[in-house]
């Protein structure tokens, strides 16, 4: 398979539901090695650097993906969530010392 530009990948990957890594990629080697052959096919594409091959592998691929990363995601916007939640405390606690406290150092330290 053989496609006129990159406009005309983009077009096949979005009508057919597939995602698409460029040869000379970190993604493209991973893709290659990762998935099986009957999971990906390499076409050519005509650029202005001349032919190019692309990868075009299923979104199911990262769907599931992303699934199987679920875990780890949740776990760490639970705790970005903490550490937020930490620092408005500590703000809060701050804020009632009142907005001068910190000027009276600064004022003493200039003399």
């Amino acid at each position: 398979m053989t496609f006129d530009d990159h406009v005309a990948v983009y077009e096949y990957a979005e009508a057919h539901d597939m995602a698409y890594v460029w040869e000379g990629t970190r993604a493209f080697e991973k893709r290659k090695r990762g998935l099986q052959p009957e999971q990906y096919q390499v076409a050519s594409v005509v650029t202005r650097r001349g032919l190019r091959d692309v990868l075009l592998f299923s979104n199911d691929v990262l769907r599931a993906e992303l699934e199987a990363d679920r875990p780890r995601r949740d776990a760490l916007a639970l705790g970005r969530a903490r550490r937020q939640a930490r620092a408005s405390a500590r703000r809060g606690r701050s804020a009632d010392r009142g907005p001068t406290s910190g000027l009276a150092i600064t004022r003493l330290r200039s003399r």
